[in-house]
């Protein structure tokens, strides 16, 4: 009788937890035109908080600091924005044509092998029948497009205006939360810069760890003469932020242009220094860059991307690893903080 209580009650806890996960992923979606804005503007704060502070060490005022900091974040991603988004656009009937010859090469490739292609040739025709969907009627383009430019506008605005003040007040909060809620003002504190340093680390590690990889295959792509080198490189750079998925993306892209370039020898070898790059040599050179940042299991790691990308979409992918590294620690130094207060007392 006693095991099945326990039972009951471990399944209702259950079911409580799915529950709460559940409202916080309605409450998120309901509030996402704000949230997405404040966390954007929180990631980037916390990049260039050690800017700020550097500026005001050596006498420019708080407000000063904040601006130029800010004119600093707008210019990097106004221009990456124009690099990418730019020659992405310029070179799309390029980009298009090398796929369509990569997928042709493939696909020849499998056939001389006598492999099963139907399920390829059904997902991209499901692929293509649905892409035209998107634009369907003139007037719903317009309209989304209108609301999709609001929506961009808005965006914008809110995370620059929330950007300001997380440059200058950042350092505050953490104080001021500690006041409001009565928290312990150490425990708080603690907290604060530990997610501070994770997610710092974790974003500067990241960086790190592609443009020393990126070379591991881009010189083979140079050497057997794929084009469109540049764009996987910037493919690669930003996808690799998103843990697992993001990088491999990179890979069948340029295993697939490789394909329609080189033929079945070219796509191998890209094939395999895109490997190369991305297993133990990334593992070594992560482990290396992001330093103490993300010290958790790769299993832990894969589980936070998931469950990050079902709740918050894309955002959630990129943040899901940092913010549990962040939690995992933090949960670690509260119990420290408070054992020690338990001894002294």
């Amino acid at each position: 009788m006693a095991s099945l209580r326990r039972a009951g009650a471990t399944s209702w806890a259950i079911l409580g937890l799915i529950g709460v996960v559940v409202v916080i992923a309605l409450a998120v979606a309901a509030v996402s035109g704000i949230l997405i804005p404040l966390i954007i503007a929180v990631i980037v704060g916390i990049v260039l908080e050690p800017l700020a502070a550097a500026l005001q060490r050596r006498g420019v005022p708080s407000v000063l600091a904040t601006v130029a900091c800010l004119l600093l974040a707008l210019t990097v991603v106004a221009g990456t924005v124009a690099i990418v988004v730019v020659g992405f656009l310029r070179q799309w009937p390029e980009i298009y044509r090398q796929l369509n010859l990569g997928w042709a090469s493939m696909m020849a490739w499998l056939n001389d092998l006598d492999a099963d292609t139907q399920w390829l040739q059904h997902a991209r025709t499901a692929f293509e029948e649905h892409v035209p969907q998107l634009g369907q009627g003139a007037l719903s383009a317009v309209t989304s497009t209108f609301y999709g430019l609001l929506s961009l506008v808005m965006g914008t605005f809110f995370a620059v205006f929330f950007l300001f003040f997380v440059l200058r007040d950042g350092t505050r909060f953490p104080a001021w939360l500690a006041r409001s809620t009565a928290w312990n003002t150490d425990e708080v504190h603690a907290v604060a810069e530990l997610t501070r340093q994770s997610l710092r680390g974790y974003f500067r590690g990241t960086a790190v760890t592609a443009l020393l990889t990126a070379p591991i295959f881009v010189i083979p792509l140079l050497i057997l003469g794929v084009p469109l080198v540049i764009p996987i490189f910037v493919l690669y750079f930003f996808l690799s932020f998103v843990p697992f998925v993001g990088a491999w993306i990179t890979g069948a892209f340029a295993v697939l242009i490789a394909f329609g370039s080189g033929g079945t020898a070219a796509a191998v070898i890209v094939a395999i220094t895109f490997t190369v790059s991305n297993g133990t040599i990334q593992s070594a050179v992560s482990s290396w860059a992001l330093g103490s940042s993300l010290k958790i299991h790769p299993v832990v790691v894969l589980l936070a991307t998931m469950i990050g990308g079902t709740v918050a979409g894309l955002i959630g992918m990129v943040l899901g690893a940092p913010v549990t590294a962040a939690v995992i620690k933090s949960v670690g130094a509260v119990r420290a903080l408070r054992a020690e207060r338990s001894a002294t007392d």
